[in-house]
């Protein structure tokens, strides 16, 4: 993208980091409510089943047609149309009905994947040299706006006088998210960036691309089980719901400093290799407290959970990096995004069906510790020290952006 000057980068700026904020309130917020929306005959138990699972699933089905509905509308038109499909969703969502829920779930979550698949792309086509400022600085608003999703959403919903309302809420934000990005992107040329290779298509994927997939992959299938599920294990030990929602915005909040410190050391094989030992065995020690001694020290756990997320953005960060171009980090978001996610599907999904047949989180908590043992395997194989440094961590080429 070309900016005449410093304010039009500024204000895409904005515009991005207003379509981050979105990003994960509608799950987190969810995740916090299911309790009460049972509760409140708004979700049968089954259909709760679903809810933490669509996330990923629609995350899996955007990484393979996203790419292609860019190319076809434009990157820009793709992000006002994914965000109009997620201000439907989670107005459908604010209907306390089954069906409504967990339509207005798939819409909202297809929404908020078409955006973040193209997300780290265009945060490359716009901050060009910057990568690592414009990822740090989205990556955070995105975990403080889930923390606040999952602290507000029960108290909200008590305010309001319904669990479904308490969902529904949050399309006040997506929608000034939309405004400003129609106004911003209209003046920017963002299919231009975004589609200045798309001849590349037929090309190899760039090197590293299906280790990416992996650690993606593996992330993801934890991160949406304890997003989708932290608050319900939580209360099934007996702890507040109130509480139990904060135990989910603890894990949103540290995160923050998390992601800021593992964006600041990708960009080296070192840094990436601290940074993966760091976030598996804190993942590791905060589901181990879970599942062990649940109600000893849970906000403890908790804060150990969001250390561990950071291995989302170190991801974000190494697929912003990969190839030579914008259209080749699109390339590899899609694939990391699409297959990762498809396999992250089996980790909610599975959870909520093992625990609607009575079985025990143990069992959850026990695969998820595996899971982030291989994690960190595949992290260190990653950026392993006779692994040539531009397979992984290629240096993106030099573009003329204005300071930030």
């Amino acid at each position: 993208m070309n900016f005449p000057s410093r304010r039009s980068f500024v204000r895409m700026l904005v515009a991005l980091l207003l379509l981050a904020v979105n990003l994960r309130l509608a799950v987190t917020s969810a995740a916090a409510l299911l309790t009460l929306l049972i509760g409140d005959g708004a979700l049968t138990p089954q259909a709760a089943v679903l809810v933490p699972a669509l996330p990923t699933a629609m995350f899996a089905i955007a990484g393979v047609f996203t790419p292609w509905l860019s190319r076809r509308l434009g990157a820009g038109s793709a992000v006002s149309w994914a965000m109009v499909i997620l201000i439907a969703g989670l107005l459908l969502r604010s209907i306390p009905h089954p069906i409504a829920i967990v339509a207005g779930t798939a819409f909202a979550t297809a929404g908020i994947a078409v955006v973040n698949v193209l997300m780290p792309a265009l945060v490359r086509a716009a901050a060009g040299t910057r990568i690592r400022a414009v990822t740090t600085a989205y990556t955070t608003l995105m975990s403080l706006a889930a923390a606040l999703g999952a602290a507000a959403a029960v108290p909200s919903a008590l305010l309001l006088g319904s669990s479904s309302l308490g969902l529904g809420m949050w399309a006040l934000p997506a929608m000034l998210a939309l405004v400003v990005w129609m106004l911003v992107a209209r003046s920017a040329d963002v299919n231009g960036a975004m589609a200045s290779r798309a001849s590349d298509s037929g090309r190899p994927l760039p090197a590293g691309t299906w280790a990416l997939t992996g650690f993606f992959a593996l992330q993801a299938l934890s991160s949406y089980v304890l997003m989708g599920w932290l608050p319900t294990i939580a209360i099934d030990a007996g702890i507040d719901p109130t509480r139990a929602g904060m135990l989910l915005a603890i894990v949103m909040l540290l995160s923050i400093p998390a992601a800021i410190a593992a964006v600041s050391v990708s960009h080296s094989v070192v840094g990436v290799r601290v940074g993966v030992v760091v976030v598996g065995i804190t993942s590791i020690a905060g589901m181990l407290g879970f599942w062990l001694a649940p109600t000893l020290a849970p906000e403890v756990w908790a804060g150990l959970l969001g250390i561990g997320s950071a291995a989302f953005p170190l991801a974000l960060a190494l697929i912003a990096r990969a190839g030579s171009s914008a259209a080749d980090t699109a390339r590899v978001s899609g694939v990391a995004q699409g297959v990762g996610y498809a396999i992250a599907t089996l980790g909610p999904l599975g959870a909520g069906a093992w625990h609607g047949l009575g079985g025990d989180w143990g069992a959850v908590l026990a695969v998820l510790v595996v899971g982030a043992a291989l994690q960190a395997a595949i992290g260190l194989a990653l950026a392993a020290p006779g692994r040539r440094r531009s397979d992984a961590f290629p240096t993106p080429p030099s573009t003329t952006t204005v300071p930030v």
